[in-house]
């Protein structure tokens, strides 16, 4: 008995050090992430994270999991992968929540602020902010809640309406200062100044207020000496960048180049091209003020250059500054096309583009099959039948026991730990997909209610005063809201039911398309209830997007039928094919989107693919 004792205090031990070992493996690779993120190496820094978290879901430890997926969405959101950083942040919130960690939930939720205004979808970054800042007031933090204040008034700053909005950034820009000045931080001090500075010359130029204008440079110039004692560069940039116009509403224009080509000097080296392509605006205007077209053409294009696909409101701005240059050369076409342009990057249509993208992807947990910490178990168990050979008759027999109870309890704690993995998985995705038609719905509503009654608007007073032109671009941008809004939320399943609203659906692809489509379609309304029906007509619309963007058939066949138990579905079309097995190994994200909605649906999924011969997607769907 004393060996057996002995043994197992042995296996004990043994496990905690493979424990310690693969602890230590995630918390090497999240060191070097984390260097690889302070270089700007986020290509390097993304296979560091990534490494961790696949090591930490065969510990199924939720939290790893979600620090490694937290520090990813910093990586994507660096490198403009908006959309990626929004999913892996999520994957990070949904997580914390489960674990109740509200500093870190504080966090997701401030990350997803910072990633909806880079994309300049205000609103939704205006509410995550919010959330933010409730719980760093109910942890008392002090820091965090500075840092959220500065955030939402950074949305006051720069919304349509300045006399409401822009008092209301001065109250937290204030609020944010005092709390700065209190800790001794001196960069949230360089921070707040710089705002304050920016509201005075907001109201200064709203108001034709030089005062203000005035105490906006000394505010600016104040904060420019704390920055370069403290050689933040990229905070001297912006304040440079911000002294320069300031300059400029006072007619010292060559005063403002001086400090705007300096400001443009550093951001070019930061290769900060939002900021960068702000100076040029800046420098194209102060041109523009001195009756240089030349120069200011040039530096407009170059804000155009900078900004295109990093920055909307500064690729916005530039072609109106180049509509208002070209006009006053003579070069009416060019001014035209810019002035197109212009309207063509309206603020509500790239947010809705942008969201409808966002949301038509899904994302979920790939789990590790095999656990490092059972393998370590079943070498040591092996370990342990060599040694007793060498014991009586007595001792091989006890230890036998000792290693069948414990291995049967192993096996056991494994079975059941598979299963729980599986349920946490299941319930997952389920959340994950909740939330994404949570989100959807919210959008569409939105683009009806907020989008589209504001173009109607638009519309109706450019028929009033006969502009043509601005009513047909209007009644475009119109149309295209309604229809990503449908997209987005399919208004009619609820109106019609699932029956009806697959046919139109269909009815819809091939208007659109230059396939020929055909169906024979089943009344299945009374067989699916109301979050079924959504997944399964989400399936449906998936399956034939996938369809029409990939297969390069001309025609498809669709079959929905009822039998005594079940729904029978079949997709089939005659183009390219695919080879299943590649798919599979390149993780196709739209395969296993189809899979995991009729998982959810407790049915069937099938794939039958040959080149050249076309697809075919198969489900069967319980009803009893």
């Amino acid at each position: 008995m004393k060996y057996s004792l002995s043994f197992f205090l042995f296996f004990c031990w043994l496990q905690s050090y493979s424990q310690d070992l693969v602890n230590s493996e995630i918390k090497s690779n999240y060191q070097q992430g984390i260097a690889f993120l302070e270089e700007k190496k986020f290509d390097k820094a993304i296979i560091s994270f990534n490494k961790g978290i696949k090591v930490s879901k065969s510990l199924d430890n939720a939290a790893l999991i979600a620090l490694g997926q937290f520090n990813l969405s910093e990586c994507y959101l660096a490198l403009n992968k908006h959309l990626e950083s929004i999913n892996t942040a999520n994957e990070a919130l949904i997580l914390y929540k489960r674990l109740k960690r509200n500093i870190e939930i504080s966090n997701c939720y401030a990350r997803l602020g910072d990633i909806y205004f880079k994309i300049s979808n205000f609103d939704t970054s205006h509410n995550y902010y919010f959330e933010a800042l409730k719980i760093k007031e109910q942890l008392n933090d002090e820091l965090g809640i500075a840092e959220n204040l500065v955030s939402i008034g950074k949305i006051y700053k720069i919304t349509p309406d300045p006399d409401l909005d822009l008092p209301k950034a001065r109250v937290n820009f204030n609020k944010a200062l005092k709390i700065y000045e209190k800790l001794g931080h001196q960069e949230g001090i360089i921070y707040s100044l710089t705002d304050i500075g920016a509201i005075n010359l907001k109201e200064g130029i709203n108001h034709s207020d030089q005062e203000k204008i005035v105490k906006a440079i000394d505010i600016f110039k104040q904060a420019l000496v704390k920055a370069e004692n403290l050689k933040l560069v990229k905070s001297q940039a912006i304040l440079l960048g911000n002294i320069g116009p300031s300059l400029r509403m006072l007619d010292r224009n060559e005063e403002s180049l001086d400090y705007l080509f300096r400001a443009l000097e550093i951001k070019l080296i930061l290769k900060d091209s939002t900021s960068a392509a702000h100076s040029c605006n800046d420098i194209s205007e102060t041109y523009i003020a001195m009756n240089d077209l030349y120069n200011a053409k040039k530096y407009a294009l170059k804000a155009v250059d900078l900004a295109k696909g990093v920055s909307l409101n500064q690729e916005r701005f530039a072609f109106y500054l180049l509509s208002e240059i070209n006009n006053s050369l003579g070069d009416y076409k060019s001014a035209n096309n810019d002035l197109k342009q212009f309207y063509k990057l309206a603020d509500s249509i790239f947010s809705a583009q942008k969201m409808m993208k966002i949301n038509e992807n899904q994302i979920k947990y790939e789990t590790e099959k095999k656990s490092l910490t059972i393998k370590a178990q079943e070498s040591d168990i092996a370990l342990l039948n060599e040694k007793n050979k060498v014991k009586n008759q007595y001792m091989v027999l006890g230890t036998f026991v000792l290693i069948s109870v414990f291995g049967f309890i192993i096996i056991v704690r494994s079975r059941n730990r598979e299963k729980h993995k599986q349920l946490l998985q299941a319930q997952f995705s389920r959340d994950l997909l909740q939330s994404q038609e949570e989100e959807r719905i919210r959008i569409a509503k939105d683009l009806h209610d907020s989008v589209g009654q504001q173009l109607t608007l638009i519309k109706k007073k450019s028929q009033k005063v006969n502009q043509e032109e601005i009513s047909q671009l209007t009644n475009n941008a119109l149309e295209d809201v309604r229809s990503i809004s449908r997209g987005l939320y399919p208004a009619m399943l609820h109106q019609f039911g699932l029956t009806d609203s697959i046919e139109q659906l269909i009815l819809d692809f091939d208007e659109q398309t230059d396939l020929f489509f055909s169906s024979d379609i089943a009344n299945i309304d009374a067989y699916l209830n109301e979050e079924e029906s959504l997944n399964f007509y989400r399936f449906m619309q998936e399956s034939l997007s996938n369809v029409v963007k990939h297969s390069k058939a001309k025609a498809v066949s669709v079959f929905i039928e009822k039998l005594q138990d079940k729904i029978s579905v079949s997709i089939q079309d005659n183009g390219i094919g695919f080879i299943i097995n590649e798919a599979k190994k390149q993780n196709s994200l739209g395969l296993k989107t189809l899979a995991e909605r009729i998982e959810i649906l407790k049915g069937k999924f099938k794939i039958d693919s040959q080149l050249k011969k076309g697809t075919t997607l198969s489900a069967i769907i319980p009803t009893a």
